[in-house]
C-alpha cells in the first residue's frame, strides 16, 4: 500500500486527504501544528465504511508520521492577504517550507514532492534546494487547477463543452499565466478560431478564478477543485500513469528558460517528472511565457536574498 503524507490539514489539506482516501487504496498521514489533524484524520477514516475504499488514515503533529512516504503533499502555509504582496507571502512561508522540507529531507528521503503553498514556484523552487533531491522529483500544483477553471469558463462563457476541449494553462499560478489560446483545440479549430473575441472573457475569468471564489466566500478561498487537482495529479505519480498535466517542474533549457520551476506540460510517473514535453507553441503563446518565466526568474532572486538574510 502506498503512503502518502500531507503536511497541512487546512480545508485543502483535509480535503485532498479526503479525495485520496476515497480514489485509492492508501495510507494517508495528514500532519499539521494543530491538534485537529488528529481529529480530521479519524473523521475521514470513519466516512469510508461505505464507500469500500480500503485506506488507512493516521494524523496528529508528529511529523514522523511521515516516515517512509512514497509522496509528500505540502499545503501548509499562511494564504495571500488583502494588502500582502508577493514578497510578504514568500517571507511568511520560507521559513514553514524551508522545516518541512528539511523533515522530508530526513524520514522520506525517496518520496516525490507536491507543492502547493503559494507563491507556489517560488516556494518549489525552495522545498527543492532545502531537500537536496533530484529536480524530477519535486514539483508544484499550479497549471493542473488552473487548467479546470479555463475548462470549465470555455463551457460557462462559450459553449464549449469539456468532451470537446483539449485546453491548456502554462506559466505561473497567478496574474502572469498563460492559458493557451493557439495551441488549444475546441474540435478541429483553435480556440482562438472557436471563440473569437469572446476568448478574452474566458482568459480572464480564469487568471481571476481564485479572487472571484474568494469574493463570495469572504473568509476563505478554493479548496474543492485545488484538492481534485493535487489529486489527480498524486495518482499520476502513484499509478505511474505517464499521464500528461501542466505542473510547476523544473526547467533545464525547455522553452528557453533554465534555473527555476515553471508551469509547463510534464508526463509523470513514479519518479515524478518522468519527461518535459514542449509544445509547438505560436509567437505569442512563447512570449506570454518567457514573460512569466523573467516574473518568477525575478521572485526566486528575492527568495534567495530574503534566505540568505534570514540565514545570516
Amino acid at each position: 500500500m502506498d503512503k502518502v503524507t500531507i503536511f497541512g490539514a487546512g480545508h485543502v489539506g483535509a480535503t485532498t486527504a479526503f479525495y485520496l482516501a476515497l480514489s485509492a487504496t492508501l495510507e494517508v498521514a495528514l500532519v499539521d501544528v494543530e491538534e485537529k489533524a488528529a481529529g480530521l484524520a479519524l473523521d475521514i477514516a470513519q466516512s469510508l465504511s461505505y464507500t469500500g475504499s480500503g485506506s488507512k488514515l493516521a494524523g496528529g503533529t508528529d511529523t514522523g508520521l511521515a516516515a517512509g512516504s512514497d509522496l509528500v503533499i505540502i499545503t501548509a502555509g499562511f494564504p495571500r492577504l488583502p494588502g500582502m504582496s508577493r514578497l510578504d507571502l514568500t517571507s511568511k512561508n520560507l521559513p514553514i517550507i524551508s522545516a518541512i522540507a528539511g523533515d522530508v529531507a530526513r524520514l522520506a528521503p525517496e518520496a516525490v514532492v507536491i507543492v502547493v503553498t503559494n507563491p507556489v514556484d517560488e516556494m518549489t523552487y525552495l522545498a527543492w534546494k532545502k531537500l537536496g533531491s533530484a529536480s524530477r522529483s519535486v514539483m508544484g500544483m499550479a497549471g493542473v487547477l488552473d487548467t479546470s477553471r479555463f475548462i470549465y469558463f470555455l463551457d460557462e462563457l462559450a459553449g464549449i463543452p469539456p468532451r470537446d476541449t483539449s485546453a491548456m494553462v502554462l506559466g505561473t499560478h497567478g496574474d502572469d499565466m498563460v492559458p493557451l489560446i493557439d495551441w488549444s483545440r475546441a474540435g478541429d479549430s483553435s480556440l482562438a478560431e472557436a471563440v473569437g473575441s469572446g476568448i478574452e472573457e474566458v482568459v480572464e475569468r480564469t487568471r481571476d478564478g481564485g479572487a472571484e471564489i474568494v469574493s463570495h466566500m469572504k473568509t476563505g478561498s478554493a479548496y474543492f477543485a485545488p484538492a481534485v487537482s493535487i489529486g489527480v495529479m498524486a495518482l499520476a505519480v502513484l499509478g505511474d500513469a505517464g499521464r500528461v498535466l501542466p505542473v510547476s517542474a523544473f526547467l533545464d533549457g525547455e522553452y528557453g528558460v533554465s534555473g527555476i520551476f515553471l508551469g509547463v506540460p510534464a508526463r509523470l510517473g513514479r519518479a515524478g517528472v518522468v519527461e518535459i514535453l514542449e509544445l509547438p507553441l505560436s509567437e505569442r503563446e512563447r512570449e506570454a511565457l518567457s514573460r512569466s518565466a523573467r516574473g518568477v526568474a525575478g521572485r526566486v532572486r528575492e527568495l534567495e536574498a530574503v534566505a540568505g538574510d534570514e540565514s545570516d
